[in-house]
């Protein structure tokens, strides 16, 4: 009867470590995978913003350049802009 305990009770704290180790592990994989995810997706939504931006001001500007050289010259023919 003592050795079935003994079996028992060794079965019962092998289970029950590797059942921890594998919630553990699942739990840091997710978190990390989640916060990967989220710095990825954060990233990219700034990088397209600001690319937004960016080329909204550079046509608002172009149209204001066009627009200044249109008054001053009467015309939009020969604008060459300096590169």
């Amino acid at each position: 009867m003592r050795r079935l305990v003994t079996k028992v009770t060794v079965t019962v704290h092998v289970t029950t470590a590797v059942t921890m180790h594998v919630i553990r592990a699942f739990t840091v994989h997710v978190t990390t995978a989640a916060t990967v995810h989220m710095i990825r997706a954060f990233t990219v939504h700034v990088i397209t913003v600001v690319a937004r931006v960016t080329t909204r001001v550079l046509m608002a500007v172009r149209v204001g350049v066009i627009a200044c050289h249109t008054a001053y010259r009467g015309t939009a023919n020969r604008l060459q802009l300096l590169p």
